[in-house]
Parts: structure tokens; C-alpha cells; sequence
């Protein structure tokens, strides 16, 4: 029986896709919001920087899809997966956030910074929720964990 945990998984890789493929293959126009300087428009460098972002997204969406159906050992994969996207979620948002404090040095507008740190707390609230507080989530009907979820406090 699929859990609402996969089809949570589900829903975050076809997101994860949808986002990535526009990022490699329409890098400009994706970017054309965000640039600060609208005369000068979006340099050749940000771009190729912008198709790599994608691909890693893509990337790191491969493990995400490998562990939407339950096997045996499923929730350790889960956890393993989650755990490094935190650790990038968090970093992404350190960065964000030391721009947000001084946008002018950026070449990116105070709104598209602030817009990209807001929208990366919902992915990073869901994975630290999964991971942290309601590890359970993580495992399988079919194929019980080796060992029970830890549970911090």
C-alpha cells in the first residue's frame, strides 16, 4: 500500500524536476527576474552557474525517486537522503541570507533573494520534520527497520 510519505516523495521529485529542467534549459529568462541591473541583462557566467544549480537538482533528485518505493532497508536510504538535503538546505540559506543583508554586492534584488530563502523553508521544514522529530515516517509496512527510529527530543 503506498504511504503518504511516497506520494509525498513522488510530489517533491516531480517539483524537483519541473524546477531543474527549466533551470538547465532556460537559464535567461529564469534568471531575468532576479538580476538587480535590468539594462545589462543576465551575464553568460550566471547562467552556465544556473544550468549547474539544475543539475544538481536533478542530481540529488535521483536517490529522492529510488526511495519512493518500500524495499528493505528503505528508511535508513530515506534518512541518509533527507539528512543531505538538509545539510544543503541549510547552506543554500546561510548564503541567502548573507546576501539578503547586503543585496547591492549580489547582482541579485532584494526581493529574489528574500523569495528564494522563504521558498526553501518549506523543503527544509519537511525534510527536518521527517528526519528529526517523526522519524517513523521514514520506514516501510513490508520491510521493518532494523532498528527503530531514533527519537530526539
Amino acid at each position: 500500500m503506498i504511504r503518504i510519505f511516497q506520494i509525498g516523495l513522488a510530489i517533491e521529485a516531480f517539483l524537483n524536476l519541473a524546477g531543474a529542467i527549466t533551470f538547465v534549459l532556460y537559464p535567461e529568462w529564469c534568471l531575468s527576474f532576479a538580476v538587480a541591473d535590468e539594462h545589462s541583462g543576465v551575464p553568460r557566467s550566471s547562467s552556465v552557474l544556473w544550468q549547474i544549480y539544475g543539475v544538481l537538482v536533478l542530481s540529488l533528485t535521483v536517490p529522492l525517486i529510488l526511495c519512493i518505493p518500500d524495499s528493505e532497508g528503505v528508511a535508513e536510504r530515506r534518512r541518509i537522503i533527507f539528512q543531505t538535503l538538509i545539510a544543503g538546505e541549510v547552506l543554500i540559506e546561510a548564503v541567502l541570507l548573507q546576501h539578503i543583508s547586503n543585496p547591492e554586492m549580489s547582482g541579485f534584488t532584494l526581493t529574489s533573494l528574500s523569495l528564494s530563502a522563504v521558498f526553501l523553508l518549506p523543503a527544509l521544514s519537511w525534510h527536518t520534520f521527517a528526519t528529526y522529530i517523526k522519524p517513523g515516517l521514514m520506514s516501510s509496512d513490508r520491510f521493518p527497520s532494523a532498528k527503530p527510529p531514533k527519537k530526539t527530543r
